[in-house]
């Protein structure tokens, strides 16, 4: 768990309620018209699925239930054949949320990335708390760009139009069978690539795919055992579990600040009360979860935990790197977080003083919320189409699956030096704590699609899979996802500024449940309607 958590999931706006746009825009100058309506839209990139080790219990690509494998594959595979650089430089800025990696000339993990890339690689890094204002400084300056440009899900202003002006069109190389070039790329799903969207109907990067699971509430299965909570609970048993474990230094929620002043965790209760995703589309038109009755409820249900003293008492101020490692110590019984941060590195901080384990939604009526597919994606500087095509093969060779022996070097680096293997656990050495795909961040270059496997932890991959046969089949998708919207580009951040900060004044207490649907009133004035008017002419676009 880190402050990924801001970004992913559900989306990237206060708690997830203003993504829709992936591509909401970037930089000034002019890029164009980057609505899809009217455009001929490139096709979506094949899916080839990668036919790699089998699973120890299947995925179901209708429902987003990923495959589970409960040890590491004893056999691996190559899935790239040919070389895969030139020799030259290449530079790529990406997000860190980790330390700054170790020079080049100390780091064996990224002298083994270069060789295998053949490439010399220049990494920057940007720590997550400045991405934002560097990334809007780079667009602005007009300075000569990176070769590769990794974009988080944030809604940067006018990030699209700068993105359509600098960046290079990778329609003809990607769309329809043209990504069969690039198998591992191939082997992204389509959800990925939709979940990206396109910028006036062409492609223009490459997603970075994350499971269907949004914003999730992870939860110390033991203190919850402790209490008598049950698995599967109802509203009432879920409010007296809460209230039961906070006694003495332990609480039962720990929230946190997000981007905006919104609280982590409205998309748990907002699902469980079967609130719509973000947005839901129906007869042509948009309508905002906000604006619902279900999503007051869950309002009033965070009020009441508030009321009890069922949170931290820092959870006003504390951000979520604070709150997870009240999580980490037992502090706290529960946090939001997004799905993609069930991973070994979270289990190492939890360091087995208790069982981990995701909490099921507490309504029959649920409808648990879907992430974008994507945690952001690669763009290239615009270059002749020789060195596009390199930096394709660069994006593809760390796009390899899971069961290959790309994917083990991109993230456990190099065998007998950052990890060793036995019986089927992957256990990494102290070496591996300094130099890693986290302070390395070439992760947010190219990603394989997630499977559910934590080396040495079969038992929490097993509990993760089985909350996720249970939880999915109900879960429903945001219909904005990769959808364009100039008032999402140029206002994204207001919007969610206001609904942000009237979730926060609700749930401690400075205004009352009641007040809701004045907040959601002022947000529709600022922007909202015209917000939901330009997602349903898109969607038509797009249908």
């Amino acid at each position: 768990m880190d402050r990924r958590s801001l970004f992913k999931a559900a989306g990237v706006g206060a708690f997830g309620l203003a993504t829709g746009s992936v591509l909401g825009a970037c930089g000034g100058g002019s890029g164009g018209d980057v609505s899809n309506a009217g455009k001929d839209l490139a096709a979506w990139p094949s899916y080839v699925p990668f036919a790699g080790p089998p699973p120890d219990a299947p995925g179901d690509e209708s429902t987003g239930v990923q495959a589970l494998y409960r040890d590491y594959p004893a056999d691996l595979v190559r899935s790239v054949q040919e070389t895969v650089g030139d020799g030259s430089d290449v530079t790529a800025m990406v997000v860190s949320y980790g330390a700054p990696p170790k020079a080049l000339e100390k780091n064996r993990y990224w002298q083994a990335i270069n060789q295998a890339l053949n490439v010399n690689l220049k990494v920057v890094v940007v720590p997550d708390p400045e991405y934002a204002q560097k990334m809007t400084t780079l667009m602005a300056s007009g300075s000569d760009l990176p070769d590769i440009v990794m974009f988080t899900n944030l809604n940067l202003p006018r990030r699209a139009e700068f993105i359509r002006r600098s960046c290079a069109d990778l329609s003809d190389l990607l769309a329809g069978d043209a990504v069969k070039d690039y198998p591992n790329l191939a082997n992204l799903p389509t959800y990925a690539w939709k979940g990206m969207g396109r910028i006036g109907g062409r492609i223009y990067g490459v997603p970075l795919e994350r499971p269907m699971p949004a914003n999730s509430l992870f939860v110390n299965r033991d203190m919850l055992n402790a209490a008598g909570a049950p698995v599967n609970w109802d509203k009432d048993q879920y409010l007296a579990a809460m209230a039961e474990v906070s006694t003495g230094n332990h609480w039962g929620i720990g929230w946190y600040k997000t981007l905006f002043g919104g609280l982590g965790g409205i998309t748990y209760h907002a699902g469980s009360f079967g609130a719509p995703n973000t947005w839901s589309s129906s007869g042509g038109g948009f309508t905002h979860t906000a604006t619902t009755g279900e999503f007051q409820e869950a309002l009033a249900v965070m009020r009441q935990l508030a009321d009890a003293g069922s949170q931290h008492p820092d959870s006003a101020t504390a951000s979520s790197t604070d709150m997870q490692n009240f999580f980490y110590n037992g502090t706290v019984a529960s946090m939001s977080n997004g799905f993609g941060s069930l991973a070994l590195q979270t289990l190492t901080q939890i360091d087995d003083r208790f069982g981990l384990d995701l909490a099921r939604p507490y309504t029959p009526d649920a409808t648990p919320w879907q992430s974008s597919g994507t945690f952001g994606f690669a763009t290239f500087k615009k270059a002749a189409p020789d060195r596009i095509r390199m930096l394709l093969r660069i994006c593809d060779y760390l796009s390899a699956p899971f069961g290959t022996t790309e994917y083990e070097l991109a993230n456990y680096g190099v065998e007998g030096v950052h990890f060793t293997k036995d019986d089927g656990v992957v256990r990494t050495t102290k070496l591996y704590d300094t130099e890693n795909s986290v302070l390395l961040p070439v992760r947010y270059i190219g990603t394989a699609p997630t499977v559910l496997h934590l080396p040495g932890h079969p038992d929490v991959a097993q509990a993760a899979y089985d909350w996720e046969k249970a939880v999915l089949p109900r879960s429903v998708a945001n219909p904005a996802n990769g959808l364009q919207s100039t008032t999402l580009a140029n206002k994204g951040a207001q919007l969610d500024q206001i609904l942000g900060d009237g979730i926060a004044a609700i749930t401690f207490g400075r205004k009352p449940v009641s007040a809701w649907p004045g907040i959601v009133s002022d947000w529709k004035k600022a922007g909202g309607d015209q917000l939901a008017e330009e997602l349903a002419a898109e969607a038509r676009a797009a249908a």
